[in-house]
């Protein structure tokens, strides 16, 4: 019987939850479009957009008899300029983004309780910083790298996370 990684399972529960980013919910911004690991730039009129996907995992073995695993995940948002200052856009989108993945995908809302643990399937999740970009040609668009970092604990030899 197949099994899903822990890491596709945290990636998952990571887009739904951008999914919920919607200004019915209060956020200031929506994605038109949360892509996994998407090599493609984004379109205008995918904008404004997201890209996930994470970078290193650590491991590191326990005297329980368990993987301590720490995940670095990075989140790619992208917009257009608009009028507005780039950095302004850049800073509406980082925080849209840590509010979302800091709610749970049940209750979304701004205003709903804060959740640490991504529906259980982590120990912690960690905003570690973003930092913004802008692009410049026919269609500029602007946005920020958000990143976090997310332990977790497997058995040794398993892949799949505690719950």
């Amino acid at each position: 019987m197949a099994y899903t990684p822990a890491d596709t399972s945290i990636l998952n529960e990571v887009e739904a939850r951008l999914g919920n980013i919607t200004t019915a919910n209060g956020y200031n911004n929506e994605f038109k479009r949360i892509s996994r690991a998407r090599m493609k730039p984004f379109k205008g009129f995918d904008l404004p957009a997201c890209n996930v996907y994470h970078g290193t995992v650590e491991s590191i073995k326990t005297p329980y008899g368990t993987q301590s695993k720490k995940q670095f995940l990075i989140i790619e948002a992208h917009s257009k300029t608009h009028d507005d200052p780039f950095i302004d856009i850049a800073d509406s989108l980082a925080a849209d983004i840590v509010t979302g993945l800091f709610r749970k995908t049940i209750s979304p809302k701004v205003s709903d309780d804060v959740s640490t643990a991504l529906g259980g399937i982590v120990k912690n999740l960690i905003f570690t910083g973003h930092d913004p970009f802008i692009g410049s040609g026919q269609e500029p668009f602007c946005g920020t790298l958000v990143r976090f970092e997310i332990e977790y604990e497997t058995a040794i030899g398993n892949m799949e996370t505690f719950e």
